[in-house]
């Protein structure tokens, strides 16, 4: 037997209430006609004195009716061969839907739907995230044999083992793959503005085989008109060939409204003084360039605030210093980070062999399962606390009128 809600049997204390009513009960004497009372001895009476419980039956009854209601509140749970195999009968199923771009997987999602105990669709471009939230609502179920359903076009990358072995050993695992991509994409990633001065357009070719990219020269690059500089007057040219040398390597295409500012030492204070990052985008480039490779071994470090939309940046040296351009090129790939391959382009896809060596069917239902049943027994023994509770006001009933059939006949 199994306790589903054992800290019920704290209401045990409880049982003091029909003890205290039974040791206070007040008692009225037998009325007794004696001729003569000089032959009764004299003594002398406690004011308080033990006494043991009245109607000790009628007690007894009334503490197993508090017993039998706490045991039933704790929620026994037996665990029967036929209970287990109705438990065994049921599938509580997660689809997981890949919902990157080439992926049509809603008809098959939809098919695994029907004989389902309980079903969960969880869309998600993700896949690793996608199993982790099936995983958390899959350990809420009822008991039921729990499985995890994959549908995907199963790219290169998209899944690994070690994802897989966040799924518990008892959660079976299958996959349907949705869709084969081409044998070879090509794609045109945003061009890049600055390098030797010219605006260059990448063409990337993705096959089997590897990856090629071609750049081809599209004119000449205007310098970047949303990040600009200031320093002291004295370093103002140098501040400028610090955002030139940083450009120079190359500007990802992006929104143009997405400004940055970058402050160094001894550059006119900002009024009115920026303040700490309000903007998710700048919340989210402010996190990317404190963790930048650029700037980690700047000392002492930079900060990020903002101030009327801006992101502004200071970096407490010189605009002459060597690591001046370093936290100008943070600066500008936290705001457009470098990125010439999409990730959708991958043709090549995870080999048949992999997902069925993954593979793996539901685990029949254990003991781990109890806690999270959505039934118990505890109907039958709130249907004992119920008879008792009839025997009791029967018992009841019949002693009152015992009572009143001994006051009458002392009465006469």
């Amino acid at each position: 037997m199994t306790w589903l809600a054992p800290g019920a049997f704290a209401a045990l204390v409880l049982l003091a209430g029909p003890l205290i009513v039974h040791l206070l009960a007040r008692r009225n004497a037998r009325r007794l006609i004696f001729p003569a009372t000089h032959f009764v001895h004299a003594t002398k009476a406690a004011a308080v004195a033990l006494r043991r419980p009245s109607d000790i039956g009628l007690l007894l009854l009334r503490l197993a009716i508090v017993a039998v209601a706490v045991v039933a509140a704790a929620r026994p749970l037996v665990m029967t061969p036929w209970r287990l195999a109705r438990w065994n009968a049921r599938v509580s199923r997660a689809v997981v839907v890949d919902t990157s771009r080439g992926v049509i997987a809603g008809r098959l999602a939809d098919q695994e739907a029907p004989n389902t105990f309980a079903g969960r669709r969880v869309d998600t471009p993700a896949l690793s995230d996608g199993i982790e939230r099936a995983v958390r609502w899959l350990q809420g179920t009822a008991p039921s044999r729990r499985e995890v359903v994959v549908i995907s076009d199963f790219q290169r990358g998209s899944l690994d083992e070690e994802t897989l072995k966040e799924i518990p050993a008892d959660v079976g695992v299958r996959f349907i793959r949705a869709g084969v991509p081409p044998d070879t994409r090509r794609v045109e990633p945003p061009p890049v503005a600055g390098w030797r001065g010219r605006l260059w357009q990448a063409t990337v070719t993705v096959d089997a085989a590897g990856t090629w990219t071609s750049w081809l020269r599209r004119g000449v690059a205007e310098a970047p008109g949303w990040i600009w500089v200031t320093a002291s007057p004295v370093e103002v040219t140098a501040a400028d060939r610090a955002l030139r040398a940083a450009a120079a390597l190359g500007v990802p295409a992006g929104d143009d409204r997405r400004r940055v500012l970058v402050t160094f030492a001894g550059a006119a204070a900002l009024v009115p003084a920026p303040q700490p990052a309000q903007s998710p985008w700048i919340a989210s480039a402010a996190l990317a360039l404190l963790h930048s490779e650029l700037v980690r071994d700047v000392d002492p470090g930079v900060s990020v605030g903002e101030r009327d939309g801006v992101m502004v940046v200071n970096a407490p040296m010189p605009a002459t210093a060597f690591a001046a351009p370093a936290v100008i090129r943070a600066a500008l790939l936290a705001v457009r980070p470098a990125a010439i391959v999409d990730r959708e382009a991958e043709v090549v896809t995870l080999p048949d062999a992999d997902l069925a060596r993954w593979r793996r069917d539901p685990a029949p239902v254990t003991a781990s399962a109890l806690p999270r049943a959505d039934e118990s027994d505890s109907r039958w023994v709130w249907a004992l606390a119920l008879m008792l509770l009839a025997v009791e006001g029967y018992v009841r009933r019949v002693h009152v009128r015992s009572v009143e059939r001994e006051a009458h006949a002392d009465a006469a």
